[in-house]
């Protein structure tokens, strides 16, 4: 077997130890919301279109994509007005409910786990009195009333389960990001909020929906608390949300690579991934799993290097491999899905997140096909496309890498539950080269990899190159800034991802 000319090459050190299995697995926001909301919305809105003839061909590339990309775990998102505007009056075909159908008819066709989320009200009627003079403050408000609220969502519910058969939906989540934006409470402003307060209503009506939807004996879990952005928490058994969740979800933005100073980035409280991972994730899985509770990142993405309005910045190379390493990180553990802001936003109001465009930025307009966003695309793309559902994470070490004290490569293994095939994520967020010792228990055939580089072609990043494997061992060159991904099981470019 060949040798390194290097006398120390770093090692990755793959088990045959299962440590965790996924309860779902890796996707991205998919949004039905078509108007833009008064308030603060983000960019969740209009990057799906209308379901009309006009937009039809756009419609099948998008759903061409999502099934190339491998949408595992799927977080659909709508406001209350799109199908109750009004106390009593239910819209089951607006023109939203049918973006939603459309969405859920493709995630039931392909077998991929649903979590519905509320991402606000925006309607007067269920909104507190002191905020219905002001749209804004309308679309914000937490529901005033929770009986209202309950009967509401179990309504949605039976119209999506009972009646139209999507059992793909495992999950509701009642509002998006409470902590922060949109679940105000009268006297607060928005920019004046009681936290504690606001945190005992969400509560409130966790138990509400919660006991709603078991009376209807729905087959639904409650997600939440939604909260963003990685909250340290010291102990979550003693938050007031905690015994009405089946599974934990929270959010992460601002997350940097260890080896950057936060102080010296755009983001207002932007963290290294080491230090926050270490103080959220590693001890809240230890409570979810005593508790039989699973745990999930059901929105990730990078504000941190810049998302204001168009900025190209949390779609940039550097981003997306941000993104992939601490999908890995997360991975090894114990996350049971994630979820990537986002699938198909425009991209002109908050930055472009999208994995695809599906918007014309310049001219305000959707494009006749949807389009990879590079770079998102092919670095985390590549990803959620080869990561199984429901994989099986198999224990990882990385030996060697360190610089100037800070772990510079990152890993993480996969086997399928269906077919055991194995794939390995290799992150090296350093600017240099290295020759890598890959160690494979039980694998002695050769093994397929793609590389993602700045810079690199589509094309280049989609071939796979053949790696010998001798002794269950394979010699590997992981480039500067990069991320490397090996699998005992290609996919042919041109058919859908990994289930």
């Amino acid at each position: 077997m060949k040798h390194f000319a290097t006398s120390n090459p770093i090692q990755v050190i793959v088990s045959d130890e299962i440590t965790h299995q996924m309860s779902s697995g890796v996707g991205a926001s998919w949004h039905s919301i078509l108007h833009p909301p008064v308030s603060h919305g983000g960019s969740a809105f209009g990057g799906a279109p209308p379901v009309t003839p006009q937009h039809e061909k756009l419609w099948l590339s998008l759903e061409k994509q999502a099934a190339w990309l491998g949408l595992k775990f799927i977080r659909a998102e709508m406001d209350w007005r799109q199908w109750q505007p009004d106390h009593g009056r239910f819209t089951w075909d607006s023109p939203e409910m049918i973006i939603l159908e459309r969405i859920l008819s493709w995630a039931q066709r392909h077998g991929s786990d649903v979590m519905l989320q509320c991402m606000w009200l925006n309607v007067e009627w269920l909104a507190f009195p002191e905020y219905r003079h002001d749209p804004a403050l309308t679309q914000v408000s937490a529901p005033a009333n929770l009986d209202k609220f309950a009967e509401g969502w179990v309504t949605l519910l039976r119209e999506l389960i009972k009646n139209r058969g999507y059992t793909c939906i495992r999950w509701i989540n009642l509002v998006n990001e409470p902590n922060f934006y949109w679940w105000l409470i009268p006297p607060d402003t928005g920019a004046i909020q009681d936290r504690a307060r606001q945190t005992r209503y969400l509560a409130k009506a966790l138990r509400k929906v919660r006991a709603a939807v078991q009376a209807a004996k729905l087959p639904i879990k409650i997600m939440g608390p939604d909260f963003t952005d990685l909250p340290m928490i010291a102990k979550l058994s003693t938050e007031p949300w905690w015994p009405y969740v089946d599974d934990v979800d929270f959010h992460s933005y601002c997350s940097c690579f260890d080896w950057e100073d936060p102080r010296t980035l755009p983001a207002v409280g932007a963290y290294q991934i080491g230090d926050r991972l270490a103080q959220t994730l590693v001890k809240h899985r230890a409570e979810t799993t005593a508790a039989g509770k699973g745990l999930f990142l059901t929105e990730f993405g990078t504000q941190t290097y810049g998302y204001k309005a168009d900025d190209p910045a949390p779609g940039t190379f550097k981003a997306s491999l941000k993104d992939a390493e601490l999908l890995i990180r997360a991975l090894n553990l114990g996350i049971d899905g994630l979820n990537h802001w986002s699938f198909a936003n425009r991209g002109d109001q908050d930055g472009q997140w999208q994995f695809v465009d599906t918007w014309n930025r310049q001219w305000k307009h959707w494009l006749d096909e949807a389009a990879p966003h590079h770079d998102s695309y092919y670095v985390l793309g590549l990803a959620t496309r080869h990561i199984p559902y429901r994989a099986k994470v198999i224990a990882t070490e990385v030996l060697g890498s360190e610089l100037y004290g800070c772990q510079r490569v990152w890993a993480a293994a996969v086997r399928s539950p269906k077919d055991a095939s194995l794939t390995v994520l290799i992150v090296n967020d350093a600017e240099q080269i290295w020759n890598t010792w890959l160690n494979l228990p039980g694998l002695n055939k050769a093994i397929a990899k793609l590389t993602s580089t700045a810079g690199a072609a589509p094309a280049a990043m989609l071939r796979y190159e053949t790696v010998s494997v001798q002794d269950q061992r394979a010699e590997l060159t992981l480039p500067p800034f990069s991320l490397t991904l090996l699998t005992d099981t290609p996919i042919a470019t041109d058919s859908p991802g990994r289930w």
